[in-house]
């Protein structure tokens, strides 16, 4: 009777922390700066719109640290790989949230393709895990997918769907939810070096919308800086990405206006050229 009280106690608080908390690995150049990820054309978008990684034209591996709040116990860690195809780019990712106590780890294969000049779509296929100790392990498939369309030379529309289906976590305790949303993004090139983003996400999970607003700059043949700010929550962010020859480092942070701050850092190895970024 004691450890179902205790596997209880920690499923309900597992419960109440999803909501302040994404599990899923957040990409640096994105989710890690307020943003939902549905315009991001970079290798990072293997974490978010998988339409995204159409745009990658040379093979790429990397890995990724994030931390949540300062905590140890909340972070999470990720190892990728993409790989551009005669038809189609594929990229698959392997991610671990949390410690030994209370864990997810996640694995996904994401699918883009240009299906014409102006219209790139993606779909991923995500297995997810989560453990407690002692405690029967939960377990769920999801399915994301989303499209980028060029309305003009300067002017992207994306749409990102996570989760559409609404999978949960289910063990005889509880009922984990797991992320689910619909982003629109607007991606906007002002010049060849500078460009802003403006997206909405609806999280069907808890019924509301996060508004966020972003902007790039490349200051230098191989500096680009970020920034953003979004709303409900209220988070202030910055990124960089460092290129030198076929390595990139990138790395993220936002402060939440109640929780504090929380950051990610990735490398990436470009294993032809010196790529990353968009076609």
């Amino acid at each position: 009777m004691k450890r179902k009280l205790l596997l209880a106690g920690l499923s309900f608080f597992c419960l109440l922390f999803a909501k302040a908390q994404h599990y899923d690995f957040p990409s640096p150049v994105s989710f890690s700066l307020g943003l939902s990820g549905a315009a991001d054309t970079t290798v990072w978008s293997l974490f978010s719109n998988p339409a995204g990684i159409s745009s990658v034209e040379t093979p790429a591996a990397g890995v990724g640290y994030h931390n949540a709040f300062l905590t140890e116990a909340l972070s999470s860690q990720t190892a990728f790989g993409v790989v551009p195809l005669s038809l189609l780019n594929a990229g698959v990712v392997y991610s671990r949230y949390g410690n030994q106590l209370f864990n997810h780890q996640h694995i996904s294969l994401s699918i883009g393709r240009s299906v014409a000049p102006y219209l790139r779509m993606g779909v991923r296929f995500r297995y997810v895990m989560r453990t407690i100790k002692h405690a029967e392990t939960a377990d769920a498939f999801t399915f994301d997918a989303g499209f980028s369309l060029d309305a003009s030379e300067k002017v992207t529309l994306s749409v990102f769907g996570r989760n559409a289906a609404g999978q949960s976590l289910k063990d005889e305790f509880s009922e984990q939810p797991l992320a689910s949303f619909l982003a629109v993004a607007c991606n906007v090139k002002l010049s060849p070096t500078f460009g802003v983003i403006a997206d909405i996400m609806h999280r069907n999970n808890l019924s509301r919308q996060i508004y966020g607003f972003g902007m790039s700059a490349r200051v230098h043949s191989t500096v680009e800086l970020r920034g953003a700010i979004s709303a409900k929550p209220v988070r202030l962010a910055f990124g960089t990405t460092i290129r030198w020859e076929g390595i990139e480092l990138t790395m993220g942070a936002n402060h939440h206006d109640q929780l504090g701050l929380s950051s990610t850092a990735g490398i990436v190895w470009h294993f032809e050229g010196k790529g990353g970024g968009e076609k």
